[in-house]
Formats: structure tokens, sequence, C-alpha cells
């Protein structure tokens, strides 16, 4: 048979055992009561049945500026920040048919006139037969000010941050234009007179010969080198012919370039793309086929534009060594950095899937009705 518990009938172990609960009661309600005072979130206690507020914690009396007797007995709409009467009635009868209502935020006004946001929430529960409804109460003001405050900063380094590569993109323009029409003409020239010289000498030794042809080809060479720097910085062709003729001239460069073949995919043969959002692409291809000719060690790669009606997406893959965790930490790959950037301005989204042996590919979704600025 199973041991029965039997208590104590005795009066003087009844009234030992009414002792030990009474003071463990008056513990508890001195424990709740330091909570209670000590809260840094204003709390508010109703009356479940009258909304009739029952006590309240010396943060809300302070953060609101009422007395404690002013919102001792008073229902929920009789007091200040709570006077509207149809709202504060509506948000007690949700209080007492699902025992819980939150405000992210929620406009007081303090008894001073001052306006306080605050995050309001509300809790209805039982304490030992007596409904209870406590509400919780959370100054937010400064919160909301300086999230307001870091928004505008954000704001302000984006318009900085268009305007320094609006004038980097106008710097590579003007620099482009010096070279072409100076250092280059000036080549050309150059080899011109040179080529004209050369031809009227009548000495045929082969020393000669070879140092005659040797800078020739320094001179071709240079003339090159010229026309890439310039093809780099600005590309004539994106502002003469349009983005399309540009990137098919560039992808087809890079293939010479570097001996990677590169497929490019257009779904139509000219997009109407403004001067800022065809710059702003054919950088982003730039950028990318730049760390593919440096670091992919690529066998193939591929570029495609596909325009979706309100969106441009546009693609850049290869089969290269994929990015490394290790490159990804250690320099922060500032190229990707660097389109991330651009695409952010144009209130697009780059998604980049990649592990070290399986490749990179590199998507951009750009809004047509967004104007780039880069």
């Amino acid at each position: 048979m199973p041991a029965t518990l039997e208590l104590p009938t005795d009066s003087s172990t009844s009234h030992a055992l009414y002792g030990v609960a009474l003071q463990a009661l008056r513990v508890s309600e001195s424990r709740y009561r330091r909570l209670f005072e000590a809260a840094q979130d204003g709390i508010l206690l109703l009356n479940a049945d009258t909304a009739q507020i029952e006590d309240v914690n010396p943060y809300l009396i302070e953060m609101l500026g009422y007395t404690h007797a002013e919102f001792l007995g008073k229902k929920l709409w009789e007091v200040g920040p709570f006077a509207d009467i149809k709202e504060s009635k509506d948000v007690f009868a949700r209080l007492q048919t699902n025992g819980y209502v939150r405000y992210e935020e929620l406009p007081l006004k303090a008894k001073s006139g001052a306006l306080i946001e605050v995050e309001f929430v509300s809790n209805a529960y039982d304490c030992e037969g007596i409904e209870v409804i406590q509400c919780n109460i959370r100054n937010i003001t400064k919160r909301r000010q300086a999230e307001r405050e870091l928004a505008e900063s954000r704001a302000n380094l984006k318009q900085l941050s268009i305007s320094l590569q609006r004038a980097r993109e106008d710097d590579r323009a003007h620099f482009a234009r010096e070279l072409h029409d100076q250092l280059g003409q000036n080549l050309t020239a150059l080899r011109i007179d040179f080529n004209s010289l050369a031809n009227t000498m009548t000495t045929l030794e082969p020393a000669t010969l070879t140092r005659l042809a040797s800078i020739d080809q320094l001179i071709d060479n240079m003339v090159d080198t010229t026309r890439q720097i310039c093809d780099e910085l600005r590309p004539g062709m994106l502002d003469d012919l349009g983005f399309e003729a540009a990137i098919s001239s560039y992808v087809k460069n890079f293939t010479q370039r570097f001996a990677v073949p590169c497929d490019l995919l257009l779904d139509r043969e000219t997009y109407g793309l403004d001067e800022s959002l065809s710059t702003t692409l054919f950088r982003i291809v730039q950028e990318a086929l730049t760390n593919i000719a440096r670091h992919a060690r690529a066998s193939h790669a591929m570029v495609a534009l596909q325009d979706r009606g309100d969106e441009l997406l546009l693609t850049i893959a290869d089969d290269g060594c994929g990015l490394s965790t290790a490159l990804e930490g250690e320099r922060k790959t500032y190229g990707l950095l660097g389109m991330r950037e651009r695409v952010d301005m144009l209130g697009g989204r780059l998604a980049i899937d990649s592990s070290p042996g399986r490749g990179t590919h590199i998507e951009v979704t750009i809004p047509k009705t967004v104007s780039a600025t880069a």
C-alpha cells in the first residue's frame, strides 16, 4: 500500500504553517513591489472589469507628468494620454476578448503637452482568481529619433556616393578625351612621320632595319595601349553608339586580350537605356570581367542581359575557381563591393553564388524606372 500524507491537525502546527506561508507571501510581494518600482518601463495595472487604474509605477508617473493620485481610480480613457475615448474603449474591449494588445508605435501626450512615442504592450492574466490587466509602456522617442537620424545619414551618404560616382565618371571621360586628343594624336603623328622618314632611308644594313622595325613596333604598342586605356576610362562607343555596341565590343576585346571565350547574350537589339543606367551596367560588367581575368582562372565566361518589363536582369558567370573565403575575408573583394554599391544606388539587388571549384554566378536585378546616377 502506498504511504499516505497525514496533515497535522493540532492548532500550533497549523499556526506555524500559516505563519510560514504568510512570510513567503510577504517576501514575494516585496520582491514584486521592488521590481514594479524600479522598472525602466512604464507599468499600468487595470481592473479587468471596470478599466479603472489600480496602480502605476514611478517611471510612468515621471514619463507622463501626472501624479499618482491623478491616475488611481480613473478609468483608462479619463486620463490625459488615453483621452481618445473611442480608441481607449476599443483597446480595452480587445483586451477583455483577446487578452493581448500590442502597438509597435503609439503617440502619447504628456501632461506638459509634449508628444512621446511609446511601444505599448498589454496583457490580461488571472492572479489567484482575479482578472488583472497589465500595460507596459516603453518610451521609444529617443530610439525613433536615432533611427530617423540614421536613415537621414544613410540617405546623405547615398547622395554623397552618387555624387562621387558621377564626379569619377566625369573625370574618367575627361582623362579619356585628353589622352585621345593629345597623346593619341601625337603618337599617330609620330608614327606617320617615322614611317615617312624610314621609307626615305636608303640603308639596308640588317642592324639598322631591325632597329627601325623595333621602333615602329614600339610606337604601335604605345598607340594600342593608349587606345586601351581610353576605353577602360570611358569607351567612346558607349557615348556614340550606346550600351549594346559598347558591351559587344568590350566582350569581344576581353576574349582576344585574355584568351577566355565569353558569350554575350542580349534578348533585345536595343534596350533604350539612358546614359546613366547604361554606364552603370557597363561598369558592372567591366568590373566582373576584370575579376574573372585576374582571379578566376576560367576557361569560359558568359554575360547576359534580359528585359523583364519593369526590370533588367544582368547575369555574369564563369567556370573558374570560384571566390575563396580567404579572398573575401582578407581583401573584402573591393570590386564586388563597388558593384554592390552601384546596384544599391539604383534600388536593385545583387546575388552572388560561388564556392571554391564551382565558378561564380552573379545576378544583378535593376528596376528600369529608377534612373542610375553613377
